[in-house]
C-alpha cells in the first residue's frame, strides 16, 4: 500500500490537476453555458476561481441536486497501488465523472456536449506532467449512469508516481 507521505501528496496534486482543467476556457464554457452554442459565449475569467471551482469542477466527488441545467465534472482518485516489487513507483488512477443533463447533449458544434467535454479534459491532461508525479496518460471512458434526466460518463487517466 501507499506510504503516508504519498497519500498526503495526492491531494495537493489532485488540486493541481483541477487547476489545469480550470485553465481550459473551452471546457469551462461547455460546462457553464446551457445554450446550443456554448463555445461562442464569453470566457469566464473573472468567475473561474470564485464561483466555478467546486461548483462545475468538483474536487469532492459528490454532485447534489442542481437548480440549473449545467454540466458538472467530479475529479477524484479511486485507486493507487504499488507496481510489483518496486516500492519506489505507484500507479495512480484518476477518475473524472462527467454529468451532462440529457437536455444539454445537443450543441451547435458538430459534436455532442459530453464528448466535447471529455475531449477538452483529454486535451488538458493527456501526456501532461504534474509536479511531483509522472506523466498523465489515458482518456478511456465508460457510460456509468443513464436516467431520464442525466447521463454520467467516467473518464480514466493514470499516472506513474515517483516517491
Amino acid at each position: 500500500m501507499m506510504g503516508a507521505r504519498n497519500c498526503q501528496e495526492l491531494g495537493i496534486n489532485l488540486q493541481k490537476i483541477c487547476s489545469r482543467l480550470m485553465a481550459n476556457d473551452s471546457l469551462i464554457q461547455l460546462l457553464y453555458y446551457e445554450d446550443l452554442d456554448p463555445l461562442s459565449q464569453d470566457k469566464l475569467e473573472d468567475k473561474k476561481k470564485q464561483t466555478l471551482f467546486n461548483d462545475l469542477i468538483c474536487i469532492v466527488p459528490k454532485v447534489g441536486t442542481r437548480e440549473d441545467s449545467r454540466s458538472v465534472i467530479a475529479v477524484y482518485i479511486p485507486k493507487a497501488s504499488s507496481l510489483g516489487g518496486n516500492k519506489e513507483f505507484k500507479n495512480v488512477t484518476i477518475a473524472i465523472d462527467v454529468f451532462v443533463p440529457l437536455t444539454q447533449w445537443i450543441i451547435k458544434d458538430s459534436n455532442l456536449r459530453p464528448f466535447a467535454i471529455m475531449g477538452e479534459i483529454q486535451k488538458s491532461l493527456n501526456d501532461k506532467t504534474v509536479n511531483g508525479l509522472g506523466k498523465i496518460q489515458g482518456g478511456d471512458f465508460e457510460l456509468t449512469l443513464l436516467t431520464d434526466e442525466m447521463s454520467v460518463y467516467r473518464q480514466y487517466f493514470s499516472i506513474v508516481e515517483y516517491e
